[in-house]
């Protein structure tokens, strides 16, 4: 994990609670040109409250009995595993009680005279129930190659705490993954990634450094013993099943997203026993190919997207032709590319980089996965047509920054073994070219388009057998989760998966992109339902009361906010906090109203350290040219506050501190422009009030 201090900690996670893609649900991304080489993001989403545009589909099973497919016998000796308690690599969420430890698996699966081992990281978090139900829910992560554990110090109190409170829920880092041992990472494709955000070269020329660094990686990975052939779904799933009797468990309930929910397939089609239920976020069938499938998703969701702008009251009037703004801009910037700052949020370097407007494209793509951005998009791409472009490069940034998070090796190994070889050239060239718009997004990415059989062919993770490219028929008790918006898994898939399931669920929630489940309350409350008893139709109320998106509008004003006392144990002071927002840390609270809104309140009571040293690590944190300097007091709470204004990344930052006793106070605000006034009024005016430090 990326070692942060509180502030940079408290910024990343900002940006990345509320921009981080399903997932951490890393879906091989497009390149179009150096800026798009970004893994797309998943954040949660509070329900909106527009009214729905469309009746949601709320559609359970009446598909006829189909009998399990038959479940193969195993192809090798029993592996021997062990699973060995150890400490957490990851920083564990404060107040959290969760037991890490490694699991010991066999490396290649299809040789049983093989004695090369691999090791899983495994965390397992306690429920907050006094009395748990006796089978856990086991997470698995998108991708592939999706790293579970580095984001939990950031993310797992939005995304994943609200299904601990009936259930004991285990996350690991899958083979080749995270923490488990050896990763598959590909640093040097990551390094490639922002090194090209300054270059001035062709697609074309992109596409081919980003295929020559991942065959380096690839060479490097089988250098160091790797062996790229024993990385994929079907020895997942047997590491899947070793893990579950390794803890011991009699059953347990599995959840996936996205590339996820593949794997829970081949689980439920390889190892049946001992799974008590499933659910299936943003389904991937085993059938499908992405590399055929993909182009016409994306203008499947891109299509929902800008109806549902036209059929919204407000964003139909200050949009009238969205659709056609979108493409026209970006021809204006194919025609006349321009350039941004992208900020790397982990270590604050900053680069110009190079825009065109296919670029565009491919961020409207990777956006719509997010629940929480949709409804921003209308305004970005107003904005970017009229010149401004401040929010185009936070979303970059962020994009650029969830590439940390992705073992690319793994991520190729998988899809060059379970996918690629059964897609031809000719049948992605066709995909694309039905297609235009979006042909350039895809024809030169490493992972999307031809170049991934270029690729596959030298990268040696063989080719499947045709079981791996056949549907699952299964009776387990499934919950099938869709959202209207998502670019990359549609709700069609979903309902393909349903049909060869005798005892399946499925549900399609309006205005929502990719990773339902990591959005909002009403699908926590429906899988609760679901886990409660998976033999009944969940309750679904909640689905037919969404509506779409609550798409922001340039004349929208800032809503009123209402400041409750609280406590704060790790920094022992009392203040105030605004309703309604998300607390991202200790002292940290975001408002979060869309998936790009950056507005943040930190408080936090630094003892032994004077105001002018903290000013002074701050201006490096938030990577300013120079130091502020303090041109007013205010008195407020029994405190004199000396108040410094400046700015991050074109966004304000109004600061205050104080010292008391030999601690120095801090309040710091991060808002929108033309918020400034408003909240200065509304937030931090009344926290300089209520400061107080602990007795």
């Amino acid at each position: 994990m990326k070692k942060l201090n509180f502030i940079r900690l408290c910024l990343l996670a900002v940006g990345l609670v509320f921009l981080f893609t399903a997932c951490n649900n890393e879906e091989p991304a497009p390149t179009a040109t150096a800026v798009t080489e970004a893994v797309e993001t998943a954040t949660t989403n509070p329900t909106p409250t527009h009214t729905a545009t469309a009746e949601p589909t709320v559609a359970p099973t009446a598909v006829p009995t189909i009998p399990p497919t038959f479940t193969p016998e195993p192809t090798t000796a029993e592996p021997t595993t062990a699973f060995a308690e150890a400490a957490c690599e990851f920083d564990v969420p404060n107040g959290r009680d969760v037991t890490c430890g490694w699991l010991t698996v066999p490396e290649d699966r299809t040789d049983p005279d093989n004695n090369q081992t691999i090791r899983l990281h495994v965390a397992i978090f306690a429920s907050e129930s006094d009395n748990p139900a006796p089978d856990p829910i086991v997470y698995l992560e998108g991708g592939p190659g999706g790293d579970a554990l580095e984001t939990v110090p950031l993310i797992f109190e939005m995304r994943f705490a609200p299904y601990l409170k009936n259930h004991t829920l285990i996350m690991f880092d899958q083979r080749g993954t995270g923490y488990s041992e050896p990763s598959l990472a590909c640093p040097e494709y990551t390094e490639l990634s922002y090194a090209l955000l300054e270059q001035d070269i062709s697609p074309e020329e992109a596409g081919q450094q980003s295929m020559e660094t991942l065959l380096a990686c690839r060479d490097r990975l089988a250098d160091e013993g790797v062996n790229l052939a024993a990385y994929n779904s079907a020895a997942s799933a047997a590491d899947l099943n070793d893990l579950r009797t390794a803890l011991g468990y009699d059953e347990w309930n599995v959840w996936g997203v996205s590339y996820g929910t593949r794997l829970a397939q081949t689980l439920m089609r390889d190892y049946p026993e001992g799974v008590r239920s499933v659910i299936l976020d943003s389904a991937y069938p085993l059938e499908v190919n992405l590399l055929t499938d993909t182009p016409q998703n994306v203008a499947r969701a891109f299509d929902v997207f800008f109806a549902g702008c036209a059929a919204d009251p407000a964003c139909g009037k200050a949009y009238p032709d969205l659709e056609a703004l979108f493409f026209d801009t970006v021809a204006q910037l194919n025609a006349g590319k321009i350039t941004l700052p992208v900020t790397n949020l982990f270590t604050g370097d900053s680069y110009d980089a190079y825009f065109r407007g296919d670029d565009l494209v491919g961020v409207l793509f990777q956006s719509l996965y997010a629940t929480e951005i949709i409804p921003e998009l209308p305004k970005l791409i107003a904005d970017v047509n009229a010149g401004e472009y401040g929010t185009l490069s936070l979303l970059l940034s962020s994009f650029l920054s969830n590439s940390d998070f992705v073992s690319a090796g793994m991520q190729f190994s998988v899809q060059c073994n379970e996918e690629n070889g059964f897609a031809t050239a000719e049948q992605i060239t066709a995909a694309l070219a039905a297609q235009p718009e979006l042909e350039p997004v895809f024809r030169d990415s490493p992972n999307l388009g031809p170049n991934a059989l270029v690729i596959c062919e030298q990268w040696g993770a063989g080719t499947a057998v045709p079981l791996e490219n056949e549907p699952i028929t299964s009776d387990i008790p499934t919950l099938i989760l869709a959202g209207e918006y998502d670019p990359i898994t549609p709700p069609a898939w979903g309902e393909q998966v349903q049909a060869n399931l005798s005892n399946a669920y499925f549900y399609e929630f309006p205005g929502t992109g990719h990773g339902v489940s990591l959005s909002g309350a009403c699908s926590v409350s429906m899988v609760e339902s679901f886990l409660a008893d998976p033999t009944a139709e969940p309750d679904a109320t909640c689905v037919a009361a969404m509506g779409g998106p609550a798409f922001v509008t340039p004349d929208a004003e800032t809503e009123a906010v209402v400041m409750t006392p609280y406590t704060d144990e790790t920094f022992g002071f009392s203040s105030v906090a605004p309703e309604g927002w998300t607390q991202a840390g200790p002292g940290v609270y975001a408002r979060g109203s869309t998936g790009l809104d950056q507005t943040v309140l930190i408080q936090q009571a630094a003892p032994g350290m004077t105001a002018d040293f903290l000013v002074g690590l701050l201006t490096t944190q938030l990577g300013l040219t120079e130091t502020p300097t303090g041109d007013e007091m205010l008195e407020a709470g029994g405190h004199t506050w000396t108040l410094y204004e400046t700015e991050t990344q074109g966004l304000p930052v109004l600061l205050a501190t104080a010292e008391e006793s030999g601690t120095t106070l801090l309040v710091l605000l991060i808002i929108n422009p033309d918020e400034k006034e408003a909240l200065y009024e509304m937030v931090m005016l009344p926290a300089l009030e209520a400061f107080q430090l602990a007795p």
